[in-house]
């Protein structure tokens, strides 16, 4: 039983019983959240005994089947380390923990507030003072019992949990009962996540928002005349069937429904009237409703359980022999409200949420530094100046914690997490775990180790295979499965290329070529605060709007900057790309399969023929948006991209002179005066500049357009000069642009793909023919590609200043580039796996052309502004081109041995790892 238990076959048992669990637990997080999948999977029992067994089981088969003695180190190590990754992962979960530090600018800190959940008791009895907490872990399913006695000064307390709430809620319903309905007031106000709701009950006094608020039970005179003393800011009273309202300061108010104005003199009694907007100055609220007779009920609005959800926690609690029925509230990663229990001299209080834990030092803020993506409020990174405070060792050090760089002390990590929306407090996340942290790391370096020795051992199947390889002569086999991979990952690349071809468009103007170059080469701020050439803005919005980088043979910069000159003749220009269904065609009087005009998109009275639609689309959740709402939502956004073109609100290509957050700015008549600064500079340019286009375009003399744009890159590199880029980067960019290097190596890809398909059928049935003579050719071209696609990557890294894989559009290039690696490291002399690496890569690098997979340049957010991310992605990324090509070849494999059979095999030589060699 207990070899059974410890067998090669039990761990191949474990390792399926643990993908099928990990993989049910990402459906449970999905629907019930994270402390769901926790109770049920990573931390139940089973699951640690099902690793625990694991672990077991790889040590007796290294000694089983005598491993060290055969000399396996590969093996050996290989083992070993994933017994270290277990082990490690133990002592994280049983003796380590986390936290998040709150300090605000000034002041210091030495406690955290735990990740984990805790029932946190306090209680005084006698002058004595008791403070401990229980673990807990609630759910929105499974068991969250909890029933445990304390003997508190002599008293037997017990608190039991009856059940959990998930996000909690309170429900108005009216009610007959005379002992439990009450009237009761709904005040809505607006706070920072949206519509937030509060209930006033009759006789309650209540402060939100800063605002003071008494529901008065009687009112003591109905006359208008002033009061003295105003016993709240704003006083409610409920008299012979109606509402009443003072405020002790004068407010507005705005009947939402006739959109009637007026003001309420402060201290004056006036009829309150329920789903108006009162303004005091300072806030503002609408009454939304009133129940005469009613109660709260405390309801669940969600099952599932996020991180920032409340938890309702119905306890129990009885003193000696007096009991308590109540609701504490509280979440992860704070600490919540207490209920306080009174019996006999004894006063206990309970709460749910997070532990308050100190540590033996502390740390001070010295300041919160927050910097910028240029022109705009997203955050380019943020740091932490502190001091570091440990008294037991006399140490006093200054240190910046930020996002690449951590603070490390008395087993302590320290990393920045977040700041205050003041920006003068932040938010450490703190890890204690040492051991579990370097016990893991020794183990990944050992699993590294095992996996490069597997390829240079004696004493591995790998090695054992390489052997075999060198004793095969020339044998071809037939690979019918190529063509029909090559035909699977081929696509008719003229229909994606030609799809949506433009109808006849009006007779257009447009700009010469020799002056859109030179606009191509003037610097423009996009709104994500990145500073690039106006050709990459140029190509980025035609591609969005129209599918392609030109319009009618004209370039993006020609196309885009037209647009721009003569807006009301491209009106009617049908660029638009709509999709093919048939609601948005009937809406806007189009045909599917043509191209929309800017003017298809509104009557004749200048209204919206989308606005209806497009209410409706966004009223939804997004989980319910089906298709037709989904590319609703795209065509709205591609007109407004072509109403800004004709605005100019794009054209960010003048630098605001000494502004602190190097704001560049477009027509400022386009945009809002209250956020966006103004400059005569850009007044006189757009102006000038506009009419000058137009004239130009309608002339042919650009002698005028040309000088504007020349003093206009003179006065970008003086006075945007902190964020403008160097001259070679943007020639690189624009050289990047102009060779479209990745959809040109898509074509190339695939067709050395098919040379090396007819190479290889060429060999297979002429196998005493010359073909090898023409293989290094093909291998010459495809090191040619390689190259061209690495310098490819290599200068978007140097446009970006970070790895080219940070999204959809960069992995898949990514991919395709390790993908022919691939190929080239371990298949070069074999025809049949160069063809599969070829059009393996050339279909990534076809998805990657995809309208969906945008291959626009974008700023990072800080979290992702990480070296140890970056090597992470490029590690896990990369070794997905391997593993396709391994897939490929594993399948032919397997096709192999379907057509094998005692009259072919003379002729077909079949060996695990597909390759050929050539006698």
């Amino acid at each position: 039983m207990i070899k059974k238990i410890f067998s090669t076959s039990a761990a191949g048992f474990y390792i399926l019983v643990f993908a099928t669990s990990i993989g049910i637990a990402t459906f449970i997080e999905n629907d019930f959240g994270t402390s769901s999948a926790m109770k049920l999977v990573y931390q139940a029992w089973w699951f640690e005994l099902l690793l625990t067994l694991f672990s077991i089981t790889l040590v007796v088969n290294v000694v089983k089947f005598k491993m060290v003695k055969q000399k396996k180190w590969a093996l050996v190590i290989f083992h070993l380390a994933m017994v270290l990754i277990l082990i490690g992962a133990g002592i994280t979960r049983y003796f380590s923990y986390e936290g998040t530090m709150h300090i605000r600018e000034g002041d210091s800190s030495n406690t955290i507030l735990s990740r984990d959940t805790y029932l946190n008791f306090q209680a005084t009895s006698d002058g004595d003072f008791y403070e401990f907490s229980e673990p807990v872990l609630f759910s929105s399913i499974g068991s969250n019992a909890f029933d445990q006695k304390f003997n508190i000064s002599g008293k037997l307390v017990n608190v039991e949990v009856q059940d959990i709430l998930p996000n909690p809620a309170n429900l108005l319903v009216e009610t007959n009962s005379t002992e439990t309905g009450q009237p009761i007031l709904k005040i809505v106000f607006g706070g920072n996540d949206g519509r937030e709701e509060f209930y006033l009950g009759e006789g309650e006094r209540r402060t939100i928002f800063g605002v003071n608020f008494d529901f008065s039970k009687e009112l003591s005179d109905s006359s208008v005349v002033d009061f003295t003393e105003s016993p709240a800011d704003i006083n409610v009273y409920y008299s012979g069937d109606e509402l009443f309202i003072k405020s002790k300061t004068e407010m507005s108010e705005m009947v939402m429904i006739t959109q009637a104005q007026s003001v309420l003199p402060a201290g004056r009694i006036h009829p309150l009237k329920l789903r108006s907007f009162y303004n005091t100055g300072e806030k503002g609220f609408v009454f939304g409703d009133f129940v005469a007779s009613g109660e709260l009920q405390l309801t669940s609005t969600a099952v599932k359980l996020e991180n920032s959800s409340i938890v309702g926690v119905h306890l129990k609690v009885s003193i000696d022999d007096e009991e308590f029925d109540r609701y504490v509230f509280g979440r992860t990663g704070g600490e919540g409200r207490a209920e306080i229990f009174k019996s006999d001299g004894l006063e206990f209080s309970v709460s749910y949420g997070a532990k308050r834990i100190k540590l033996p030092f502390s740390l001070f803020l010295n300041d919160f530094i927050m910097d910028r993506y240029p022109g705009t409020n997203s955050p380019a990174s943020y740091a932490s100046e502190v001091t570091l405070i440990d008294d037991r060792s006399n140490i006093r050090e200054d240190h910046r914690i930020y996002m690449n760089h951590i603070l490390d002390h008395g087993g302590f990590r320290f990393f920045q997490s977040s700041f205050d929306q003041d920006e003068l407090g932040t938010y450490l996340s703190v890890n204690h775990d040492y051991w579990g942290t370097l016990i893991t790391y020794i183990a990944y370096a050992l699993f590294t180790l095992g996996l490069i020795m597997v390829f240079f051992s004696k004493y591995t199947r790998f090695s054992q295979l390489s052997r075999k390889l060198k004793t095969l002569q020339d044998k071809r086999f037939v690979v019918i499965a190529m063509l029909s991979v090559s035909c699977f990952a081929s696509p008719n690349f003229t229909q994606t290329v030609n799809a949506q071809e433009s109808p006849i468009a009006p007779e257009l103007s447009y700009v010469g070529d020799s002056h859109a170059e030179l606009f191509n080469t003037a610097i423009v701020q996009d709104f994500k605060g990145r500073m690039k050439p106006m050709q990459t803005l140029s190509n980025e919005l035609l591609r969005k709007v129209h599918g392609k980088s030109k319009y009618l043979g004209h370039n993006a910069s020609t196309t885009v900057l037209s647009m721009y000159g003569d807006a009301k003749v491209w009106y009617g220009a049908p660029m638009i790309r709509f999709g093919m269904h048939e609601g948005i065609s009937d809406i806007i009087g189009v045909a599917p399969e043509n191209l929309a005009s800017y003017k298809d998109f509104f009557f004749d009275d200048g209204s919206y023929k989308l606005g209806n639609a497009i209410r409706s689309a966004n009223a939804k959740p997004p989980i319910e948006r089906g298709m037709y709402e989904k590319q609703l939502l795209k065509v709205d956004e591609r007109v407004n991209i072509v109403g800004m073109i004709f605005a100019g609100s794009f054209f960010k290509v003048i630098p605001i002179e000494n502004d602190i957050n190097n704001t560049w700015i477009a027509e400022t008549s386009h945009q809002p005066q209250s956020e966006v600064p103004t400059s005569p500079v850009a007044e006189a340019f757009f102006s000038t500049y506009r009419r000058a286009v137009f004239d130009a375009m309608n002339g042919g003399n650009y002698e005028l357009c040309d000088q504007i744009i020349t003093e206009l890159k003179s006065y970008q590199t003086i006075i945007g000069a902190a964020v403008i880029p160097s001259d070679i980067k943007i020639a690189t960019e624009i050289t990047l642009n102009n060779s479209n290097v990745f959809n040109r190596l898509a074509l190339f890809y695939f067709m050395l793909g098919i040379l090396f398909l007819i190479l290889l059928f060429y060999s297979v049935f002429f196998p005493q023919g010359n073909a090898w003579k023409f293989r290094a050719a093909l291998v010459f071209l495809v090191v040619v590609g390689f190259l061209f696609h690495t310098m490819g990557l290599g200068a978007r890294w140097y446009i970006t200043g970070r790895a080219p894989w940070s999204n959809g559009y960069e992995s898949m290039i990514y991919i395709a580039w390790t993908s022919t690696l691939a190929g080239l490291i371990f298949t070069r002399k074999s025809l049949g796996a160069m063809a599969a690496a070829m059009v393996l890569a050339g279909a990534i690098l076809l998805i990657a052309m995809l309208s969906y997979l945008d291959p626009e340049i974008t700023p990072l957010v800080p979290v992702l502004k990480s070296y140890w991310l970056t090597i992470h992605v490029s590690l896990i990324a990369g070794s997905y081109g391997f593993l396709m090509l391994g897939a490929i070849i594993g399948f032919i494999n397997l096709l192999m041995y379907l057509v094998l059979s005692e009259k072919n095999k003379s002729n077909i030589r079949c060996n695990k790892t597909s390759e050929i060699k050539r006698c």
